[in-house]
C-alpha cells in the first residue's frame, strides 16, 4: 500500500511537469500573440506614461521657476519634447526616405554598373580562376552567377513600393495614434500626481518596492546598453558620412545609415561593408577612393577604441558566445532586425533576472525537481527493501 501511495505521488508530479511543458510549448504562442496585440491596443497610452516620466522634471521645472499653471508648462514640455524634436527626427527620416526612394528609382542603373564592374574584376582576375582546378573553376563560376542573379533580382524587385503602399493605408490609423498619444501625454504631465497615485493604487507597499528595484536594473543594464550602442553608432554614422561626402560617394547618407548599424552588430563592425569595398576600389584602379576608404575604416575602429570602454560598463557586457546566440536567435525569429534586437532582449532578461523576478519561478521549478527525485528514490528504496 504504502509503495503504490508513493509511486502515484511521483506518476502524479511527473504528469503534472510533461503536461505543464506540453501546455507550454502548445499555447505560447497564442499567449504571445494576444499580448502582443493588448500591447498594440495600449501602445499610445504607455508610450505616453513613459515619456511623461522623463519630461515631468521639465514640467516641475518651469512651474516652479517661472510660476505657470500646471497645463500652461505642460503644452511647453509637449511643444519642446514632441513639436521640436519630433521635427528634427522626421525631418532626418524624411531625408532618409528620400534617399531610399532615390536609390530605388535608380537600382536598374545601379545594377548595370554592379555588372559592368564586376565583369571587369572578372577579367582582371581571370589568369588566378584559369589556374584553379576544373571543379574550382565551375564552383566560382556559379557563384558568380547567383551573385548577378540576386542582383537582377533585387534590381526588379516591387517589395519596396508594395510595402510602401501598406504604410500609405496604414497612414490614417498613424495619425489617430498619434493624436492620442499626444493627448494622453498632455494628461498625464499636466495632472502627473493623480495619474502616479492612480498607477500605485492598485499595488501594496512590497510590490511597489520590488518595482522600484526592477526599474533601477533596467535603467542600468538595458538603458546604459541602448545608450551606448546609439552613442556609439551615432559616432560611427557621423564619421561616415563625412568621409563618403568627401569621397563624393552617392547615397552618401543611406550606405554611412546601413554601415553604422551594421557596425553596431557584434561580430562584424564597418570593415564588414568597407574593406571589400575597398578592396574593389583598388582592384578597379580607383586608389583614392580605396585609400580614403580605408582611412574611414580605422577612424571608426581608433573611435571604438578609445570611446566604446569609456561608455560601455563592464558590468552591461556579456560573454561573446552569449551574444552570438541572441543574435542567431533573433535573426531565426525576427530576421536582420533581430540580430539587433536579440541582445537587447538578453540584456533585458539579465536585468531581471539580477533584479529577481525569476526567483520564485527557479524555487518553484527547483522543489518540483527535488520531489520528483525524492519520490524516485523513495520507489527505488521500496523495490530493493522487496527485492531483499
Amino acid at each position: 500500500m504504502n509503495k503504490r501511495k508513493i509511486t502515484l505521488k511521483t506518476t502524479i508530479l511527473i504528469i503534472a511537469a510533461v503536461l505543464f511543458v506540453i501546455a507550454a510549448v502548445a499555447f505560447l504562442p497564442k499567449i504571445l500573440n494576444a499580448l502582443g496585440y493588448a500591447l498594440w491596443l495600449i501602445a499610445p497610452f504607455a508610450l505616453a506614461y513613459l515619456i511623461s516620466l522623463l519630461v515631468n522634471p521639465m514640467a516641475d521645472g518651469l512651474q516652479k521657476r517661472f510660476h505657470l499653471p500646471r497645463g500652461a508648462s505642460a503644452i511647453l514640455v509637449i511643444v519642446l519634447t514632441v513639436g521640436v524634436i519630433g521635427g528634427i527626427i522626421t525631418g532626418i527620416i524624411w531625408k532618409i526616405v528620400d534617399e531610399v526612394r532615390n536609390v530605388y528609382e535608380d537600382l536598374p542603373i545601379i545594377y548595370q554598373n554592379i555588372r559592368t564592374t564586376w565583369y571587369s574584376i572578372s577579367e582582371k582576375l581571370s589568369d588566378i580562376v584559369y589556374m584553379l582546378p576544373d571543379n574550382m573553376q565551375s564552383i566560382v563560376d556559379d557563384i558568380s552567377n547567383q551573385i548577378l542573379d540576386w542582383m537582377a533580382e533585387v534590381a526588379t524587385d516591387t517589395e519596396i513600393v508594395r510595402s510602401a503602399g501598406n504604410v500609405a493605408k496604414k497612414l490614417p490609423n498613424i495619425f489617430i495614434s498619434a493624436i492620442v498619444f499626444i493627448l494622453s501625454l498632455y494628461f498625464m504631465v499636466a495632472d502627473s500626481r493623480t495619474v502616479s497615485r492612480a498607477v500605485k493604487k492598485p499595488f501594496s507597499e512590497a510590490f511597489l518596492t520590488r518595482v522600484a528595484g526592477f526599474r533601477y536594473e533596467i535603467k542600468k543594464y538595458v538603458g546604459g546598453y541602448v545608450k551606448a550602442q546609439l552613442t556609439i553608432m551615432c559616432i560611427s554614422f557621423t564619421i561616415l558620412l563625412i568621409g563618403l561626402s568627401i569621397l563624393g560617394t552617392d547615397y552618401a547618407l543611406v550606405i554611412a545609415l546601413a554601415t553604422a548599424i551594421v557596425d553596431a552588430l557584434p561580430f562584424f563592425g564597418s570593415g564588414t561593408v568597407l574593406v571589400p569595398w575597398a578592396v574593389v576600389s583598388f582592384i578597379m584602379g580607383d586608389i583614392v577612393r580605396g585609400v580614403g576608404l580605408l582611412i574611414i575604416y580605422l577612424t571608426v575602429i581608433l573611435m571604438r577604441q578609445f570611446v566604446e570602454p569609456k561608455i560601455v560598463s563592464k558590468n552591461i557586457g556579456m560573454h561573446p558566445l552569449m551574444t552570438l546566440m541572441a543574435m542567431y536567435i533573433g535573426y531565426r525569429t525576427m530576421s536582420i532586425g533581430g540580430m539587433i534586437l536579440g541582445p537587447l532582449v538578453l540584456v533585458l532578461f539579465v536585468s531581471l533576472y539580477r533584479a529577481g523576478l525569476f526567483d520564485n519561478l527557479i524555487i518553484m521549478i527547483k522543489n518540483l525537481s527535488s520531489r520528483i527525485v525524492r519520490e524516485i528514490k523513495k520507489i527505488k528504496i521500496s523495490f530493493e527493501d522487496e527485492g531483499e
